[in-house]
């Protein structure tokens, strides 16, 4: 069974992670909003680090390129499975641990007073067959890394478990977004209520 230390989950990240984490978030930022404001196909890269205030330089020792930087996990959804497979042994995981994973990242984009970059970081992605192509490519890679770190005979179902898990994922923010919950729409659903709604869903096929 894998095991973390439990006072380095207590402490969290570090100094230096959290500055890295916190211009990651910048840089993702910066180029969701210049995507949303001209289009991602009149974004270079130059424009993003200017925007972020950070030399190109800086950019590329956090993302390798303009498309990885506007699909990037903002939230720390690939984090919250990952040390969901340090805590437990794999033969033990179901997709209710998934569920509660996701689950446990929803509530604070519930909680995120600026969910305006939320939003449009989905409407630029979707309306892009590129970044959608990107967004998938990025799941899939971050998928592979934690699969090999798995014993072989788990591999099949789990990778199986987390693309399902991804849809539903994509599902809810659809979803949450067509609902007008983001713009404040009265009684509009928390994007985690829909995601439970659809996880119930799921098990009634």
């Amino acid at each position: 069974m894998q095991h973390t230390d439990a006072s380095k989950e207590r402490r969290g990240p570090d100094l230096r992670e959290r500055r890295r984490q916190q211009t990651e978030l910048e840089i993702n930022l910066a180029a969701v909003t210049l995507a949303a404001e001209r289009g991602a196909d009149h974004v270079t890269v130059d424009d993003i680090a200017a925007r972020a205030g950070v030399s190109a330089r800086t950019f590329f020792r956090y993302f390798a390129t303009r498309d990885s930087a506007l699909v990037y996990d903002r939230w720390g959804f690939t984090n919250a499975v990952e040390e969901m497979f340090a805590r437990m042994d794999p033969h033990d995981v179901r997709m209710r641990d998934v569920e509660q994973a996701f689950g446990s990242v929803l509530a604070k984009v519930d909680e995120d007073p600026d969910v305006v970059a939320t939003v449009r970081m989905y409407e630029t992605i979707t309306s892009s067959p590129q970044l959608m192509a990107a967004a998938t490519a990025a799941t899939n890679a971050r998928t592979d890394g934690l699969l090999a770190t798995i014993p072989a005979t788990e591999r099949s179902r789990i990778r199986f478990m987390l693309a399902v898990a991804s849809t539903v994922l994509f599902a809810t923010f659809t979803e949450w977004i067509e609902s007008g919950s983001p713009t404040g729409v009265s009684d509009a659903p928390s994007v985690l209520t829909c995601y439970r709604r659809l996880c119930a869903e799921l098990r009634a096929l």
